[in-house]
């Protein structure tokens, strides 16, 4: 039985893709004066922005002030959503159940992308790093998610995201997992650490659903 679906943000629900890799593009070219490779870049993505930095910096501040700045400056302009999106959420609702985003993305920045998407309506919970001591890939996030709906039981969720972190927190919870492949981090990654399901749409969700709470 499913009692909640949890999905990542960045690259699950929106589509900031572009938006981070400029991000991160400019930083390195511009703070750092280094050529970082795409695919480096994109193994980035989903993992705590700070945790990156300390590779490249061991109080990397400066380069979190430029990368978030950067990242306001053009925010607003490009994040979009991912086609099906909406649909899939709007479905999942009528079917009753709660939905959560957990994310690496600060608090501030997740509900503004999902503001500018007008899909804020559609979440119950909204989990960001602000919320617990360990982020993903640790379980802490989903299950702070499950509390947060009132004692949901993280073995009847299902955990959707782009990167190896959200599968890793879904794992570690227990949960069902389900990689998304349009993902911009190697499908070859996410698919090594067997996700419950893989989705080219998050409209894939529902039948998925629908077979779960049949066969309980």
């Amino acid at each position: 039985m499913i009692e909640a679906v949890l999905f990542d943000l960045d690259g699950t629900v929106a589509d900031t893709n572009a938006l981070i890799y400029a991000s991160f593009q400019a930083m390195f070219t511009e703070k750092l004066g280094i050529t970082v490779a795409d695919e480096t870049i994109y193994n980035f993505f989903g993992e705590p922005l700070e945790k990156t930095l300390r590779r490249y910096e061991e109080d990397p501040k400066d380069l979190l002030d430029f990368y978030r700045a950067h990242n306001l400056k053009h925010h607003d302009e490009m994040v979009t959503a991912f086609e099906g999106v909406e649909e899939a959420l709007i479905h999942l609702k009528a079917k009753g159940l709660p939905l959560g985003i957990v994310t690496s993305k600060r608090e501030e920045m997740a509900r503004r992308s999902l503001s500018c998407l007008g899909l804020t309506k559609y979440f119950d919970v909204i989990v960001t790093p602000e919320y617990t001591k360990e982020h993903k890939p640790s379980k802490e996030p989903l299950l702070k998610a499950c509390e947060l709906l009132g004692g949901v039981d993280p073995t009847k969720t299902i955990m959707v995201g782009d990167a190896v972190y959200d599968i890793l927190c879904g794992q570690g919870a227990g949960a069902y997992t389900a990689g998304v492949t349009y993902s911009k981090v190697s499908l070859d990654r996410l698919r090594a650490l067997k996700p419950s399901y893989m989705l080219d749409d998050l409209r894939e969700l529902l039948p998925i659903v629908d077979t779960l709470n049949a066969k309980a």
